[in-house]
């Protein structure tokens, strides 16, 4: 049977990760994920390491009352405090319009002095309420009261060491489990097993499989670095055997049903249907 080998959060959008021994699984994802996010000032839009590598620099952790992040070109670190401010209104894809509290003037100037970019930093705050997409391939749409974070599609990613087992064979340098920016990391499972998965329960928790997850350039991104790979692996070399119709699928994501926590070693139930 499966378990859970890692848990990671990632308070700020496309930041470096928190592992974790035990993590918190709410509506919209484990507690603190994605739940921070960096927005261009021009366009109003959400900026992710696809674009911006640096973002991938930025190291934060979690307080009683928000964040302490360290921005790699200051000594200090700076806090983030959770804010209660109007909620004013945001892009991820297209003009979407998502929810958000913007950040005062002097933390917005930090993360633009060091990003080279002006922009401001936005907080999912109580009222914030975002809704699971629509218009996915998968055609998977949840339920109307279904929420999620800025996470790029659904609350939780889960991936399995045995899939990224595979696809290192296939390659010449192998990728790391890092690039691919899970939740949940689990072990025991047979090569891209989890994608015939519709219904699973770890601990306390339940999830319903919302669909494979279609992978993108982000995971070319050298998590160390913030430099794309030259020859765009591991993506081309995953594209060659594992394309669909809806893209080129590693992990899946996940919405919660039962909430609850999950810690290192819980046991992967796989359900056909929910209890």
């Amino acid at each position: 049977m499966a378990q859970v080998i890692d848990l990671t959060i990632y308070p700020i959008k496309s930041t470096a990760g928190i592992k974790l021994d035990q993590a918190r699984l709410e509506l919209r994802g484990f507690a603190y994920d994605r739940r921070w996010a960096v927005v261009a000032s021009e366009n109003r839009r959400i900026i992710t390491a696809r674009e911006h590598g640096k973002l991938l620099a930025i190291r934060s952790q979690v307080t009683p009352d928000g964040l302490l992040v360290h921005l790699p070109n200051m000594a200090e670190p700076l806090a983030l405090p959770k804010l209660f401010s109007p909620i004013e209104r945001v892009n991820l894809w297209a003009e979407e319009q998502h929810p958000a509290m913007v950040y005062n003037k002097a933390i917005n100037q930090a993360f633009s002095e060091y990003l080279g970019l002006d922009c401001l930093v936005i907080y999912m705050g109580e009222g914030c309420e975002r809704a699971l997409p629509t218009d996915m391939a998968s055609g998977y749409t949840g339920r109307s009261d279904d929420r999620v974070s800025y996470a790029d599609d659904y609350p939780i990613l889960l991936a399995s060491q045995a899939s990224l087992d595979d696809l290192n064979q296939r390659l010449e340098q192998p990728a790391s489990m890092t690039q691919f920016r899970p939740n949940i990391v689990i072990d025991g499972a047979q090569a891209y097993q989890e994608e015939q998965w519709q219904w699973l329960q770890i601990g306390e928790c339940l999830f319903e499989v919302a669909q494979a997850c279609p992978r993108c350039v982000l995971i070319t991104v050298d998590p160390t670095t913030g430099e794309k790979h030259a020859k765009q692996e591991p993506l081309r070399s995953l594209a060659r055997y594992r394309k669909t119709a809806g893209g080129v699928p590693f992990g899946i994501q996940l919405v919660p049903r039962k909430f609850g926590p999950i810690q290192l070693g819980d046991q992967v139930v796989v359900l056909k249907q929910p209890v």
